[in-house]
């Protein structure tokens, strides 16, 4: 079955000493053999990243009937951890004056299908709008491509549905909601608008978002279930805000490392770093998850791919995690991290 960009709405404080199939957590020194023994040949692309530098770790199969090995170049469906990249691009337009963070949608955007919307951007940047975590009106006949066709007529006749409420709910409904308002807002589509208000600003050279019927991109790897069968890569619509974007392993330490480097100076950067005011848990910035030791981070999941990444503004240190099967990578990667940072040589990290 494919899963649906889940991804863990809490922090990642503590850690268990088993992983969630009873294997040993890797750690750096033995990483090959642990993802030799735990991935097989289906693909992981690892980045240590820090101001100065980055390690990678790449590992296995981007196809794996074809023996093609994965590369730096290589594309993954990053799933939810679409989300803080169309949280940044929101944050562009309310630095520009045109949004603001605080009004209702239905007052701040004067659109019919809004009228009855009263949660503000911040509680869609949040999850605490009351949208539901999927829209009721989604076609669940079709698993392996859940969002595929799912437009603006759909879009429109979920939100007369929705809850208010100010506690956390993780939506893919509300994230949806955001990158459709940029595109209606800014009157181009949702690909183009990523390209130039967040890709080219983060320095993500090569990442995309594909056309909601796009043939396979170069460069994009083959996606695999848990049980290791090739699914379909999955198309968005009206929902691409929630998690459309295939990037790689280059493209995503070029953003931490952009955000490094310009995070101080770049107010649009900084707004994006900075918690909101909430009351309640979990903790977050504008899309991203804030755990107790102040590491940012977000994971993301489609019916092929995991991925995972994770980061502390204060230490100016990062890690990512790609692959291209649909096994959970967020418990790993925070172990590594942990171990990263906590390690004597932080700079010199051996992948």
């Amino acid at each position: 079955m494919a899963r649906y960009l889940c991804t863990g709405a809490g922090g990642a404080a503590k850690f268990k000493k088993k992983a969630l199939n009873d294997v040993e957590l890797p750690r750096l020194e033995n990483l090959s053999e642990w993802l030799q023994q735990e991935f097989g040949q289906h693909a992981v692309a690892i980045a240590l990243v820090s101001a100065a530098d980055v390690h990678y770790k790449l590992h296995g199969l981007a196809d794996v009937a074809s023996l093609q090995p994965a590369n730096r170049g290589t594309l993954f469906e990053i799933g939810s951890v679409t989300k803080p990249l169309t949280a940044l691009a929101v944050l562009d337009e309310v630095a520009a004056g045109r949004w603001r963070l605080d009004v209702q949608l239905a007052e701040q955007f004067k659109l019919p299908l809004l009228a009855t919307q009263r949660y503000t951007l911040a509680d869609l940047l949040s999850h605490r709008s009351g949208l539901p975590r999927l829209p009721e009106n989604l076609p669940l006949h079709d698993l392996t491509n859940p969002y595929a066709g799912y437009g603006r007529a759909e879009l429109i006749a979920a939100l007369g549905n929705s809850a208010e409420t100010q506690q956390f709910a993780y939506s893919n409904l509300g994230y949806g909601l955001l990158g459709w308002l940029l595109s209606e807002s800014l009157a181009q589509s949702y690909a183009k608008l990523m390209q130039h208000k967040v890709f080219h600003r983060l320095n993500m050279r090569t990442a995309r978002v594909p056309a909601p019927a796009a043939d396979l991109l170069p460069g994009l790897a083959t996606g695999y279930a848990i049980n290791a069968e090739p699914v379909l890569h999955w198309q968005f619509d009206s929902l691409a805000g929630a998690g459309a974007v295939v990037a790689s392993i280059e493209d995503m330490a070029a953003m931490l490392q952009t955000i490094f480097a310009k995070a101080e100076t770049d107010a649009v950067l900084a707004a994006w770093l900075t918690p909101l005011p909430l009351t309640d848990l979990p903790a977050m910035t504008p899309g991203w998850m804030l755990n107790e030791q102040e590491w940012l981070w977000h994971a993301g999941q489609t019916a092929g791919f995991s991925s995972l990444v994770v980061f502390s503004p204060k230490q100016q240190k990062g890690l990512v995690i790609l692959s291209n099967i649909a096994r959970p990578v967020t418990e790993v990667g925070m172990v590594l991290f942990e171990q990263w940072l906590l390690s004597p040589d932080k700079q010199g990290a051996t992948l």
